[in-house]
């Protein structure tokens, strides 16, 4: 699904986008409970507590004097939050300290059929 494909490129670039140098991004997929979880881990900053839930925001940007040197303005979070929601799942900044980022991403897995 060509959604889905965005939704894990922007939660990558991002990763990429604002990880230290020589960092590194882990994807991983796996199954709790009922639910797909698909996380996206770098070795960047952080986002500070204040913003975890504003990220999610169109044209949001935690440090807008990055915006010029990294490009992008602001909507690959606000995408993936729209696409999440779309597939019946949601997303969060699972885990945030100054050694890195785990954005997470929970899917359904039994999804009840109502046309039936």
């Amino acid at each position: 699904d060509t959604l889905i494909y965005r939704l894990i490129f922007n939660l990558t670039e991002n990763a990429i986008r604002y990880n230290r140098p020589d960092g590194k991004v882990r994807v991983s997929v796996s199954q709790e409970d009922n639910n797909l979880v698909l996380r996206v881990a770098d070795t960047g900053c952080g986002i500070p507590d204040k913003y975890k839930e504003s990220i999610f925001q169109p044209f949001f940007r935690v440090d807008k004097s990055r915006s010029r040197e990294n490009g992008g303005v602001g909507l690959g979070l606000s995408l993936v939050w729209e696409i999440a929601d779309i597939h019946g799942g949601k997303v969060q900044a699972e885990e945030s300290t100054e050694n890195g980022t785990v954005m997470a991403v929970t899917f359904p897995l039994n999804k009840e059929n109502k046309d039936n």
